[in-house]
């Protein structure tokens, strides 16, 4: 099964859903404590709502593969902008959150073309992000939260 998913779409799912009670701070915990990716675990949310599952072994790994180049260029980046933030007034602080959100929405381009590309089958509860965050360690409190579950 294939579902073509269009990058502004899911943006906006992102914004949505990341403006949920506890979840950016579920988001933040599992991207600073356990090396996750927020937009991958996004996404794989969204498949799980939608009852999609991903292939395993070859869809884990085309979408890892799709983060290298982005993540090479947002990870030194936050780290700069949080590095930053007390030597900076609050607008040039927004203009770095705001050319941050231009990278993850160009991260998110990524994963979904090569989401695009990989066969997705039909699960009544598919587990594509509990299955990300055990490979990662994180606790399934955390990825409850994340979910905007209890």
């Amino acid at each position: 099964m294939q579902q073509h998913i269009d990058s502004e779409s899911f943006w906006q799912f992102c914004l949505c859903h990341y403006s949920q009670a506890g979840v950016q701070p579920a988001c933040l915990t599992f991207q600073d404590h356990y090396q996750g990716n927020i937009n991958l675990a996004l996404l794989l949310h969204w498949l799980d709502l939608h009852q999609l599952t991903l292939d395993p072994p070859h869809g884990y790994k085309a979408l890892l593969d799709a983060l290298t180049e982005t993540d090479a260029l947002l990870t030194p980046y936050r780290v700069l902008r949080k590095q930053l933030k007390p030597t900076i007034t609050n607008e040039q602080y927004q203009q770095m959150l705001a050319f941050e959100l231009l990278l993850e929405r160009r991260q998110q381009h990524h994963l979904l073309t090569s989401l695009n590309l990989c066969p997705l089958s039909a699960h009544p509860c598919p587990d594509n992000l509990v299955t990300y965050g055990c490979h990662l360690n994180a606790p399934l409190s955390l990825l409850r939260q994340l979910q905007a579950t209890t």
